[in-house]
């Protein structure tokens, strides 16, 4: 590949992924100043050579896979992973490289950590700390965690995650510093998104029910617009398929046939069948005729149905007359 910069690998890569894609990461990922280098290379490039562009993409699905070897077991599982993947040779070069461009993600060090024993150092720490520190967990790890620390905090700690958007590396090495003292491991740097309701959500749909319940509670009276937009994202409308033949028996008792079929209209086939075979053979018949006949559609109107399905599950779960199955539990009727 003819010599190409950090910066112009960059602009390839984004280039390739098409604007639409590329706004999105640039927002998510990037500083104002790292966008204006991006945005100045790219708006400087004519024409990229495809076996160059080929080159760059290959770079960084290996760099990529790399990255996640490393995370999910150390050094020695990436190595011995990409081996197995791409040879010795080529490993070695890949490893080489991930070290000369990327750093290990932060608290890496904490993610083998039995979250117990993680607790035990953290709980006394700000609010924000802890927030941070778990955005960066497993989300199992994470769920633990946030289960046993006391409901006022939980809450706290909570928003604070939901409400994160990115973390500067100046914050991050010092917290990391102070927990290097405490836990007598090294951890490094890196500038990355953490965060947010999605990461909430992850650990919450793995916490155990009481945790949840307390944690929305609280969210609830200091920020009702977050807790809306947490409980929205617990239970997606595809979920449905992890419940039990019975609760979905009881489920489509409270929902409205129209918002059914609209809502089956956009649902894939593993979903519908799931209904199916919960209704009486009539019914699923009536069923697949109305969704048959239905015309042209707006995918607002079908997610829009879907949500109302999803409300009348979760009522249902908090009035107990389902159980919604999460980490560390068995689905059942009560």
């Amino acid at each position: 590949m003819t010599r190409v910069t950090g910066l112009q690998k960059a602009a390839i890569l984004f280039i390739s992924l098409g604007a639409e894609t590329s706004s999105r990461v640039l927002k998510q990922g990037f500083y104002d100043e790292e966008i204006e280098q991006i945005s100045y290379v790219i708006s400087n490039m004519d024409r990229i050579n495809p076996a160059t562009r080929d080159e760059v993409l290959d770079e960084f699905v290996e760099l990529h896979r790399a990255r996640q070897f490393l995370v999910q077991g150390g050094p020695k599982y990436a190595k011995e992973m990409l081996e197995k993947t791409v040879g010795t040779s080529k490993a070695a070069d890949i490893l080489k490289r991930l070290a000369s461009v990327s750093q290990a993600i932060p608290f890496h060090a904490l993610r083998k950590t039995d979250p117990k024993h993680l607790l035990s150092f953290i709980r006394e720490e700000h609010p924000q700390t802890i927030a941070m520190i778990l955005a960066y967990l497993e989300p199992e790890n994470s769920a633990a965690i946030l289960s046993a620390l006391q409901p006022e905090q939980q809450a706290e700690v909570a928003r604070r995650i939901a409400i994160m958007e990115r973390t500067s590396p100046d914050i991050v090495q010092e917290v990391e510093r102070v927990l290097e003292r405490k836990l007598s491991v090294v951890v490094s740097e890196e500038v990355t998104n953490v965060g947010g309701v999605k990461s909430l959500v992850a650990m919450l749909n793995v916490a155990d029910r009481s945790a949840e319940k307390s944690i929305l509670e609280e969210l609830e009276r200091v920020d009702p617009r977050l807790a809306e937009d947490i409980r929205q994202q617990l239970f997606v409308f595809e979920d449905i398929t992890k419940l039990d033949d019975i609760s979905i028996q009881r489920v489509l008792r409270d929902v409205n046939n129209k918002d059914l079929a609209m809502a089956l209209r956009g649902a894939n086939e593993e979903v519908r069948g799931c209904i199916y075979r919960n209704q009486s053979q009539r019914a699923s018949q009536m069923l697949k005729e109305e969704i048959d006949y239905m015309g042209p559609v707006r995918l607002k109107e079908v997610e829009d149905a879907q949500q109302r399905i999803v409300k009348v599950i979760r009522s249902l779960d908090e009035a107990g007359e389902i159980v919604i199955s999460r980490g560390g539990e068995d689905a059942f009727v009560v």
